[in-house]
């Protein structure tokens, strides 16, 4: 369910910037983000404010509670959205595994059902200077980083074949480019793009959680995310491109 992470990307990068601000810390960040992905994505359950069980009045296994802002679910997927205005303040490595920490503690209490749904933490923020650092760190982990400055591999896949719809077949070279670049982009999903959840093995028999690792060992996170930037400009070259032709015609 790509849809999430769309939505998710469409608020940071242009529908944020439309919006009045908020006289709260956050400006009004979190409730209307909130709104417009409940407004454009048709969750099955979606946790409430201050919600402090993942959505579903679970604990944690170290009995602490933990607020995560969004929870989201439709069908066995599950959106855990951890929402950090940030637009001067820089994101840290300790906003990520402290992510990643809520998110264990509620699955290890509740592998027996947890087990069934694919989860999938987003981080998402307006900050348009992200450090490298972070998004390898989010790569590592199967974290999705939702930013203004860059695309994730599913958001990309979804706009790249958008684009390649829209051309007319009579530009083959064009066509042919951009195919290539949905080609490029979607053998990088298969390889690269996974979440928490694909990482985690649970042993029904045994109640043995374990790490699997053979996605990981595909590539490391620096050589993902320098994939990923690579076909991140050659998907912003082609919709320059598009739009002044878009224009002319």
């Amino acid at each position: 369910m790509i849809d999430a992470e769309v939505y998710s990307w469409l608020f940071v990068h242009k529908e944020w910037d439309k919006l009045r601000r908020m006289p709260v810390p956050d400006k009004g960040f979190e409730d209307q983000f909130r709104d417009y992905l409940c407004r454009n994505v048709n969750f099955d359950v979606v946790s409430d404010k201050r919600d402090m069980g993942l959505g579903l009045a679970y604990h944690g296994l170290s009995d602490n509670p933990h607020e995560l802002d969004v929870v989201c679910s439709k069908g066995r997927e599950m959106f855990v959205f951890e929402l950090k205005h940030y637009e001067v303040s820089n994101l840290t490595k300790e906003i990520v595994f402290t992510l990643l920490g809520k998110v264990m503690d509620f699955y290890l209490k509740n592998v027996s059902v947890l087990s069934n749904y694919r989860i999938t933490p987003l981080l998402v923020t307006v900050n348009k200077n992200v450090d490298d650092s972070i998004r390898k760190l989010c790569i590592a982990y199967g974290v999705r980083l939702i930013e203004p400055a860059m695309m994730t591999l599913g958001v990309l896949d979804y706009f790249a074949r958008d684009l390649y719809q829209k051309i007319p077949r009579q530009d083959v070279t064009f066509v042919s480019q951009v195919e290539q670049l949905v080609e490029t982009v979607s053998k990088l999903r298969e390889q690269c793009d996974y979440c928490l959840s694909d990482i985690l093995a649970y042993d029904k028999t045994n109640g043995i959680v374990s790490i699997d690792l053979p996605l990981l060992e595909r590539a490391t996170p620096g050589e993902t995310l320098i994939k990923i930037k690579e076909c991140y400009n050659s998907f912003e070259e082609a919709r320059r491109k598009w739009s002044i032709r878009a224009q002319g015609s």
